[in-house]
């Protein structure tokens, strides 16, 4: 029986005639102690209610609290190091974080051993205040998804009631009861989509939320411009057709929205308890804090109660990054992880890199709003003599970009009464040393495959990655990827009676 061996981190380990992607989200494994390490920066740290937000991260996760100094991404690489952690809550006020805040950890999440992949699971941890952050900290049970809204289209199939406004024609909207999707319909919509937005979010109360169209890290537009919506204090304020010049004079002036807002007596989103997740796929800049509790992303998180947030912290073109996220979210195991989608598609992105590619790092504006020149990207591509292909360029252009917000350990399910699930169904081997991967309804399943292992895997212990036929043909798969963590199998296929069986210790 072929077995393959986790070599030493220098090494990589290739797939032969495999060719694509992958998926497969976690399981529920609690953290060994000190496995899980909440990393927070001195000035933080030194307030009490902050400081709070780290024990009790800690002290769920059995973790270990980093201090460092909040400057030096250097000192921080070499605390962890130490430390050697597999998921990371990193601690942060929004004054904190931007662009390069987001990149360096990407950059330092690569750097605990030699190879060009990520090491540990990772979140920012923020909110307008502390006790905002320390709602960020995973429950013992996890979402159960089946409500959904969106500003341009999904999997309708996966939500009992879901609503998203096309970004195929203008003042279009499809929406789902039951699971079952609506005919497309055209809105009389004079004023733009933003009120009909507005109306479904606090109809449907949304645990799902998937976004494409304009955006910048202070609003996010209807799909053709059809009104948007603005983030200010505690509020995501509707800007109506009329109203959008307005807006733009008045981008990034706080105080001056405000006062607009209210002179004008502007309607704003619901209040909406109930926890969600957001995945800005397809926008600009929405990840990006820009150090200001009044973005978008900070005002998801502390209005709306936004658990994950994903999303670009320049402006998005190539789209891997984004997409890819929600790709692999919705293609995962039967326990999804929006933290792990994440993650792997990073690792998908680098694999897919020439070595060289994946490893040089271009320096990031913070205060602008381009961020990465991707005609920068293409010259330092070219001086490497790699190909400046859009593939390569917008890849690189990705990797250090997209932003995730939340515990990393927070998991969500779909609902196993869905008309679309997820294409596998993963059975923990009862000795705990390994899974069962069968298809899903019995039919022929393609997918993305992954796996996060429950512990990490020493150098040279060997995996078995077994195909098993219906009619009992074994045969071995090679992963594409695999470390310490984490194996990654491009392309598997499933038909009903096929198995795959890996073991590890």
């Amino acid at each position: 029986m072929k077995i393959f061996t986790l070599v030493p981190a220098t090494a990589v380990l290739a797939c032969g005639a495999f060719a694509s992607e992958v998926a497969q989200p976690a399981a529920f494994i609690a953290p060994a102690a000190n496995e899980y390490a909440v990393l927070i920066s001195r000035e933080t740290a030194a307030r009490h209610d902050w400081k709070s937000v780290a024990d009790a991260f800690a002290e769920k996760y059995r973790g270990k609290i980093i201090v460092w100094d909040g400057k030096n991404i250097a000192a921080a690489e070499n605390l962890l190091k130490k430390t050697q952690p597999r998921y990371v809550a990193i601690i942060a006020r929004p004054e904190e974080i931007d662009r390069v805040f987001v990149a360096d950890f990407h950059r330092i999440s690569r750097k605990m051993n030699d190879d060009i992949y990520g090491d540990f699971l990772w979140g920012i941890i923020t909110g307008r205040d502390a006790q905002t952050a320390k709602n960020q900290l995973a429950p013992d049970q996890p979402l159960r998804m089946t409500r959904a809204l969106g500003t341009t289209n999904f999997d309708q199939a996966r939500f009992r009631k879901s609503f998203f406004i096309t970004d195929w024609g203008a003042n279009e909207f499809v929406a789902t009861e039951n699971y079952v999707s609506g005919e497309k319909t055209s809105a009389d919509a004079p004023d733009g989509m933003v009120d009909i937005f507005a109306e479904q979010w606090e109809k449907i109360r949304p645990q799902y939320l998937l976004s494409s169209s304009h955006a910048t890290e202070f609003n996010l537009e209807m799909p053709f411009g059809k009104g948007l919506i603005a983030s200010a204090g505690t509020d995501f304020f509707l800007f109506g057709n009329a109203e959008i010049k307005d807006f733009s004079r008045m981008f990034g002036n706080v105080p001056a929205l405000k006062k607009y807002a209210n002179e004008k007596k502007l309607k704003t989103l619901a209040k909406s308890e109930n926890p969600k997740i957001w995945i800005a796929a397809g926008n600009c800049l929405f990840g990006d804090a820009f150090r200001s509790a009044d973005s978008m992303a900070l005002t998801a998180i502390s209005a709306a109660n936004v658990r994950q947030l994903v999303g670009y912290t320049i402006p998005s073109w190539f789209g891997e990054g984004g997409w890819g996220t929600h790709d692999l979210f919705f293609n995962g195991g039967e326990t999804a992880s929006v933290g792990q989608a994440w993650f792997f598609n990073n690792q998908i992105l680098l694999k897919n890199l020439p070595e060289a590619a994946a490893r040089v790092e271009f320096p990031l504006t913070s205060r602008d709003f381009t961020g990465l020149e991707i005609a920068a990207v293409a010259k330092v591509l070219a001086e490497l003599k790699i190909p400046p292909t859009k593939e390569n360029i917008g890849r690189v252009y990705d990797r250090d970009t997209v932003a995730f917000y939340g515990d990393p350990l927070f998991l969500a399910t779909f609902d196993s009464e869905a008309k679309s699930i997820p294409p596998w169904k993963i059975v923990p081997a009862k000795n705990g040393n390994g899974v069962r991967v069968f298809p899903t309804r019995e039919k022929t399943r393609k997918g993305k495959f992954c796996l996060w292992f429950p512990r990490k895997i020493k150098v040279g212990t060997t995996i078995e990655t077994t195909l098993t036929r219906a009619d009992g043909a074994t045969s071995q798969i090679g992963p594409a990827i695999l470390t310490e963590n984490f194996l990654v199998i491009e392309n598997l296929e499933l038909a009903p009676g096929d198995s795959l069986k890996i073991v590890y210790p």
